[in-house]
This record gives C-alpha cells, sequence and structure tokens, in this order.
C-alpha cells in the first residue's frame, strides 16, 4: 500500500500553469497602465465638469456689473439734491463698465503666469471684496469706488473663464457653445435682472448684486484651481507668441482711452456724445482689425466686436421700455434673434481661436459695449432733443411725446444691430466656405499649458519634417 507521505498535495490552482515571459509581461503592463489613467480620467473628467459649472456661474455674474443700476433707483437724499448731483451719482455708478474693459487685457496678461484658476480666484475675491463695501457705502466717491472693484473682478474673471474654456480639451465640442450661449444671453438679460434686483430690493441691492452667486463662484474657482495644479511654467508661459503678448498689452492703453472718451462725455449733452461715438466706433473698427490680423483671434475678434456693440445696449434700451407695447414687443423680438445669430456665430469662431486670441476678443467684446452703451445713449439723446414739442401743456401729453421719441430711436439702434449682425454672419459664412481646410489646421497642443491654437506654416514645415513643436515635452495640464 502506497502513500503520498512527503509529497506536496495538488491544490486547485496549480493546475492552471502560470503564464511566463512576453505574456506575463504584457499582462502586468496592461494592468499597470489602465491603473495610472484612472485616477487621470477621472480627473480631467473632474476638471471639465468644473469648467461647466464656472461658465454657468462666472459669466452672469461678471455681465450683470454691466448696466447702470442707478438708473432705475435712486437714494432718496441725492435724488433730491438736483441735476448735477444725480448726473455724478450716475457718472461715478457707471464707472464699472469702463474699469471692466480695462481689467480685461490687465487679466489676460496674467494668465500665462499664473494659470487661469488662480487669475479667475483672484477677480471674484475682488467682487467679493466690492460687495463686502457695497453695504456700508452711502456717498457718491463711495459708490464710485464700489462700482469699479465690481467691474475690475468682473473683467478678469471674463478673461480667466474665456482662457478655461479655449483651453479645455472640450472646447472644440460643447464647451465653446456653452460659454457663448451664457455669455451672449446674460448680455442680454443684464439690464433686465438688474432692474429688477433694485425694483425688489432698493439701490443698496445694486452694490451687493447676488452675493450668494459670488460665494458659489468662488468655491468653484477654488476648486478648479486646485484640480488643475501646478504653477505656471516656462513651456507654458512660451505657448503665447510673443506678437500675441504684446497685442494684449497693446489693448490696455487702447482700451483705456475708448472708456476715457465715454467717460468725459456722458451726459455733456447730444453733440459731444456724437463726436465721441464716431471716434469710438472707428476706435473699435481700428482694434478689432490689428487684434484679428496680429493673432489667433481671427473671426472671433470681429464676432466680439460686434456683439458687445449691439447686444447688451439694445437689450438696455429694450428693457427701459416698460410698457407692453407694440413696438416694444417687436424690438425685444429682434434681441433675440440678434443674439441668436450671434451666440452661434462666437461657438464657430471660438473652436479656432488659441487661448490669447480668446482672451483679446473678450477684451475687445467689453471695448464694444462701451462702444455701444455710447451710441445708444446718443442716438436717443438726439431724439429727444429733437422730438417736436406738443402744443398741450399736459405732463401726460409730454411724456407720451417724449416716450415716443425713444421708441423710435431704440426702433432705428435694434434695426441697425440687426443689419450689423447679418452682414457679420454672412461674412462668417462665406469666410468658412472659401477657407474649407481651416478647420483641419486646429489642434491641441500636447504640452504645457494646454493651449488651443492654429498651426502657423512654420510648425507646419517642422512637423513635415519629423520635428516636434516647441512646447513638446510635458505633461499635458487642464490649468
Amino acid at each position: 500500500m502506497t502513500t503520498d507521505l512527503g509529497q506536496a498535495s495538488a491544490r486547485p490552482d496549480e493546475a492552471v500553469p502560470r503564464q511566463r515571459g512576453a505574456h506575463a509581461a504584457s499582462r502586468g503592463s496592461w494592468f499597470r497602465r489602465k491603473s495610472a489613467e484612472s485616477p487621470a480620467a477621472v480627473r480631467s473628467s473632474a476638471v471639465a465638469l468644473c469648467a461647466v459649472a464656472i461658465v454657468a456661474a462666472v459669466v452672469p455674474l461678471a455681465v450683470l456689473q454691466i448696466p447702470n443700476p442707478f438708473a432705475w433707483s435712486l437714494p432718496p437724499r441725492l435724488a433730491g439734491a438736483g441735476p448735477d448731483a444725480v448726473a455724478s451719482l450716475l457718472r461715478a455708478s457707471g464707472l464699472a463698465l469702463p474699469a471692466m474693459a480695462v481689467a480685461a487685457p490687465l487679466g489676460a496678461l496674467a494668465v500665462p503666469r499664473l494659470r487661469p484658476g488662480p487669475v479667475l480666484l483672484a477677480g471674484l475675491l475682488v467682487i467679493a471684496a466690492a460687495d463686502v463695501l457695497g453695504g456700508s457705502a452711502s456717498t457718491v466717491a463711495l459708490i464710485g469706488v464700489d462700482r469699479s472693484l465690481h467691474g475690475l473682478g468682473a473683467g478678469v474673471a471674463m478673461t480667466a473663464v474665456a482662457a478655461i474654456v479655449s483651453g479645455s480639451p472640450a472646447a472644440g465640442r460643447s464647451l465653446a457653445g456653452w460659454w457663448a450661449a451664457v455669455t451672449v444671453a446674460g448680455l442680454a438679460a443684464a439690464a433686465g435682472l438688474m432692474r429688477h434686483l433694485v425694483a425688489a430690493g432698493g439701490w443698496h441691492a445694486a452694490l451687493q448684486p447676488y452675493p450668494r452667486l459670488t460665494g458659489a463662484a468662488l468655491g468653484l474657482a477654488a476648486l478648479y484651481t486646485v484640480l488643475a495644479g501646478g504653477s505656471a511654467s516656462a513651456a507654458a508661459r512660451n505657448a503665447f507668441p510673443v506678437a500675441e503678448r504684446s497685442q494684449l498689452a497693446l489693448l490696455v492703453p487702447l482700451v483705456a482711452g475708448v472708456s476715457a472718451i465715454t467717460l468725459a462725455v456722458t451726459y455733456r449733452g447730444d453733440k459731444a456724445m456724437i463726436a465721441a461715438t464716431i471716434a469710438g466706433v472707428i476706435a473699435l473698427c481700428g482694434l478689432t482689425v490689428i487684434t484679428a490680423r496680429a493673432g489667433t483671434a481671427a473671426r472671433f475678434a470681429v464676432v466680439c466686436a460686434v456683439s458687445g456693440f449691439t447686444v447688451a445696449p439694445t437689450a438696455s434700451a429694450v428693457t427701459a421700455l416698460t410698457q407692453p407695447t407694440v413696438p416694444g414687443r417687436l424690438l425685444t423680438v429682434l434681441s433675440v434673434s440678434v443674439a441668436g445669430a450671434l451666440a452661434a456665430a462666437l461657438t464657430s469662431s471660438l473652436r479656432a481661436t488659441g487661448a490669447a486670441g480668446a482672451m483679446a476678443g473678450v477684451a475687445i467684446l467689453l471695448a464694444g459695449v462701451v462702444v455701444g452703451y455710447l451710441a445708444a445713449g446718443a442716438v436717443q439723446l438726439r431724439a429727444l432733443t429733437t422730438a417736436p414739442a406738443p402744443q398741450a401743456s399736459g405732463g401726460a401729453l409730454v411724456t407720451a411725446t417724449g416716450r415716443w421719441a425713444l421708441v423710435a430711436a431704440t426702433g432705428r439702434w435694434a434695426l441697425l444691430a440687426a443689419a450689423v449682425t447679418v452682414a457679420v454672419a454672412l461674412a462668417v459664412a462665406v469666410a468658412t466656405i472659401r477657407r474649407p481646410g481651416a478647420a483641419g489646421r486646429v489642434i491641441a497642443r500636447p504640452a504645457g499649458w494646454p493651449v488651443t491654437g492654429r498651426i502657423t506654416d512654420g510648425e507646419l514645415d517642422e512637423l513635415a519634417g519629423g520635428a516636434p513643436l516647441a512646447s513638446s515635452g510635458d505633461t499635458p495640464d487642464h490649468g
């Protein structure tokens, strides 16, 4: 009788032979690669979702600073102080828009060194500080400081959001359309929202607009900064061409000059405003052409200029027509059609724009808003001064005459905005048809700061010769 003493018992798992050699090595490397990719994929998805939420929170908060809320609600103490005091208050409360336009290129210059996340956080912190100051602002000087801080923070935040959108891998798909839709809708609805806010909460509410939204935006910006991580490297800074960095720096004094002219002629009479409007339109056209030709902004700069010049001023003029008249409804339809066309044009042009071009386009958009408000005001003021005086002395008749003059002027402005929009949309469509291969020249640079831009002719030659891009060699980043 034989036994198996001294021999190892056979176990079920030993019945299957283990893989050795190349099979075991390939299987182990596959598992290691999947385990390394999983956290990166989760982090990338989290960053993309955070970018979508940032657009939804920050863009409305920023564009809400554009309208002048004191045009609808004056402090009782200053309302009875005479026309000069009222004009000073309106001029001080209108500082937010010029400050916003000047801060946009300054924020764009900070993005290459600090990355979009920290720049966005800094802009939102300025808005939060302005909200805190708004609780105690009671004089014209403090109101002007508070509104200026709101504008500075909003301008910096707008450019940072544009950098996040253009640098995201999803920019060529859905994020660009989401940003365009939120931006145009915010420009169209800002005046109505601000008017409702001051009607419900008084003029103090204008100095603290939606503080909970500010807190939510701060939380999202902090989360994005942590998820994106890191600080700007030399490769990331080099992703911005020298020509485009110089163009961003050039925008600062030019936009500041346009804003200064606007402030100087506000409430000074129709002739001064008409002259300033002509100068502002010429300057805006020059800025747009230079920006479109000097960098990757191209068509995006043109569409941004038209969007700023038409949407917000037209929507503000429509909001001023409170009574539900037939012309008012017609103007609303025109405004919606203009906004829809420009949102589509912004989406298509942003997908072919790099980060520097996107931020330059936002600066042009805000400069266009400044000039557009000036032009709309000049048209309305001219209509009021040239309206025929009524024969009767009844206040109701005087009010009706002035109102219908404003309706006619606003109708002309809306028709002009619609005509300009149609012309730009046709030009963009023709340019796209004549350059069918332009979309194929858009790539996402694989290294350093994730800039999505167009390949230059020199880079095409280098790629044809087998040379890598100048920015290659680093790990991708979302920051």
